[in-house]
């Protein structure tokens, strides 16, 4: 589990070196994010994760073509879909939003696609080749790179309809 936040953390640090080298504006790492992602990655996804895929082997335990595809669609359909909601949700809540799922309305479709792109592959992988005491661990490094995606995502612009709305309301009394 601890790994996994630190895949986190690595990935949201990993970024904003990027965007140090292409942003010359941007002179130091956020922190208040680094922390956020930390939050996410340590108390709420890895966690998670550790029950969901120790409980997924339990129900369905074997390695064979049949399990693995069960496995794989049990998990692109149940866990990513709650991963991403704790993401962005969590994310809100971090942030202060006020609508704390403004965003996860936004940006969940496209992320959940791409998600499918990603994590159906790496989990056939996962689910057939590896004991599953290893689990965690490759969704952790493969969740490495997924997260780099994730910053990404998170850091595209979206219309947030409460604060638009705000925004007008504060406008239309100063005319």
């Amino acid at each position: 589990m601890m790994s996994f936040g630190t895949m986190y953390v690595g990935a949201e640090v990993a970024q904003q070196l990027i965007l140090m080298q292409s942003d010359h504006e941007k002179k130091s790492i956020n922190w208040t994010m680094v922390r956020n992602y930390a939050i996410i990655g340590w108390a709420g996804i890895g966690p998670a994760l550790f029950c969901w895929y120790r409980m997924l082997d339990r129900v369905l335990p074997a390695a064979t073509g049949i399990v693995v595809a069960k496995k794989v669609c049990t998990d692109q359909l149940i866990s990513s879909p709650a991963c991403i909601g704790m993401f962005f949700g969590g994310m809100g809540v971090l942030e202060g939003r006020e609508d704390v799922f403004a965003e996860l309305k936004a940006k969940f479709w496209s992320t959940y696609k791409l998600s499918c792109c990603f994590w159906l592959p790496a989990q056939a992988l996962n689910f057939a080749l590896l004991p599953p005491y290893t689990r965690v661990a490759f969704v952790g490094v493969a969740s490495f790179i997924w997260v780099n995606v994730l910053c990404l995502i998170k850091r595209q612009e979206f219309a947030d309809p409460k604060k638009e709305n705000l925004e007008l309301t504060e406008k239309a009394g100063k005319d």
